[in-house]
């Protein structure tokens, strides 16, 4: 009977959730590490580390996101994973009350600025080495600042049971993860400004480390933030736009109330995603230290990632364009107003209740330039729905197939203007395809029918004009 039920135990399956998942990484890296960590005091990290990373306002930056970061095999990237997002000050809008216990000696807030006091603690010496910072520094929430704030917690709450040997590698793999650096005026890379500092520290702050284990240390932290940009390298762009779209809501807190959300608030949702991407260099995404990743990984790495960027600049584009029609369109009838009661509801199945089921069929022109990666993302859409906005683009899809892949473009920049108040939104209309603007104005009568009295006499004169 034992034995049987010794057979039956072993049959049930682990735990799975994320707290336990989170515990079950914890308990095999200090079992690695050969740290002796009590069970409930990893219960208690996994929940600090779960509370922190399951704030309402993450939709991208989640515990799940820890589980894609993790090596098995190495213990220090473990502990990395676990703790290097714990901060997004910005975005959380302050910190948990077991993270603001744990670095409150370290920092203070001044003006709503966060600045780094000058104290005496071993964490914070080896964490301000590493990262470059110094005491009585404003900490930059583009930075650096939240990367840092992660690993002093870290220091904070294994520093007890872990030393530098172990603590040190894992600070280092947080502190790759601050993404899209150039080379300094020297010409170094990242990669290599953090193997001077880890030196530099190995000599300050008598770390003991042998040069082997730093330049070791150095491999595992950019291989560790390759992988925390691997979206960038997705091999289908339908991927990496899902990844790009978790992230808007995260920075854009108007995006989070589903229905209600205005056409402008989307607008400029877009329009601060499309200008990042615009001045994003992808030569910044990934790195490469002492052969790792290897060559042709690396080159891999860098071709994809320079299509995926290049590929959502143009979508995010059309989108931008899209919302310009729709926000001129609610100005000149009304002023601002919630997408849902322009476009309908998210969810909606039935019939009539879209505005793609009041557009009329249209087929371009046979010399139409169209981009066919870009149609059939507008098309058949990204991998998967988000909370606030479709999963296809049938209005912008609607929009680009009368405009062409080089016409969009130049109604972008007169949609920019619009945006910076340099053209009206009556003029910006007025510069787009006729019958296209009419129909569209149409649907949105039919859709916002408490504007039909301005947007329907607007829809017949620009037909006639056509």
């Amino acid at each position: 009977m034992a034995s049987m039920a010794r057979t039956a135990r072993k049959a049930v399956a682990a735990p799975s959730g994320t707290i336990h998942r989170s515990i079950q990484l914890l308990r095999a890296a200090f079992a690695d590490l050969g740290a002796r960590v009590p069970l409930p005091e990893m219960e208690r990290l996994a929940i600090m580390i779960n509370e922190a990373m399951s704030a309402g306002a993450r939709s991208f930056h989640t515990p799940e996101h820890v589980f894609d970061l993790v090596d098995p095999g190495n213990p220090h990237t473990t502990l990395a994973a676990l703790f290097h997002d714990l901060v997004y000050y910005q975005v959380d809008q302050g910190f948990t009350a077991q993270i603001g216990d744990a670095i409150k000696g370290s920092i203070e807030s001044r003006d709503g600025a966060l600045w780094l006091r000058e104290t005496e603690d071993r964490g914070l010496a080896i964490c301000a080495a590493i990262f470059g910072f110094h005491a009585g520094e404003q900490l930059s929430p583009f930075g650096g600042m939240n990367e840092f704030l992660s690993a002093l917690v870290m220091h904070r709450k294994l520093g007890g049971v872990l030393g530098d040997r172990d603590l040190v590698p894992a600070t280092a793999c947080i502190e790759a993860t601050i993404p899209f650096r150039k080379p300094d005026t020297a010409g170094r890379t990242p990669a290599e400004q953090l193997e001077a500092r880890l030196l530099a520290a190995n000599v300050s702050l008598r770390l003991g480390l042998p040069r082997k284990s730093i330049e070791q240390a150095v491999q595992w932290a950019v291989t560790f933030a390759n992988r925390d940009v691997a979206n960038f390298s997705e091999k289908e762009v339908t991927r990496f736009l899902d990844n790009t779209w978790k992230l808007l809501p995260e920075t854009n807190p108007s995006l989070r109330t589903q229905g209600v959300y205005s056409i402008r608030s989307y607008r400029a949702a877009l329009q601060k995603m499309n200008g990042f991407l615009r001045a994003l260099d992808p030569s910044t995404i990934f790195a490469q230290y002492h052969g790792a990743p290897p060559d042709r990984e690396y080159r891999q790495m860098r071709a994809r990632g320079e299509r995926n960027v290049r590929t959502a600049r143009e979508y995010l584009g059309i989108k931008l364009l899209t919302a310009a029609v729709l926000e001129a369109l609610a100005e000149i009838s009304g002023g601002d107003t919630p997408v849902a009661l322009f476009m309908g509801d998210l969810g909606a199945q039935k019939k009539g209740s879209r505005l793609e089921d009041y557009l009329p069929q249209f087929t371009p022109p046979p010399d139409t330039k169209l981009d066919q990666t870009l149609h059939d993302l507008l098309a058949h859409g990204r991998a998967s729905a988000s909370s606030f906005d479709l999963q296809n683009s049938p209005l912008s899809l609607y929009i680009y197939l009368h405009l062409g892949a080089d016409g969009f473009r130049d109604f972008l920049d007169a949609a920019q203007k619009m945006f910076a108040g340099d053209l009206s939104p009556r003029v910006f209309l007025d510069s787009l395809p006729a019958d296209m603007v009419a129909s569209i104005a149409e649907g949105c009568a039919r859709m916002a029918f408490t504007r039909s009295e301005a947007l329907l006499p607007y829809a017949a004169l620009r037909r006639r004009s056509g």
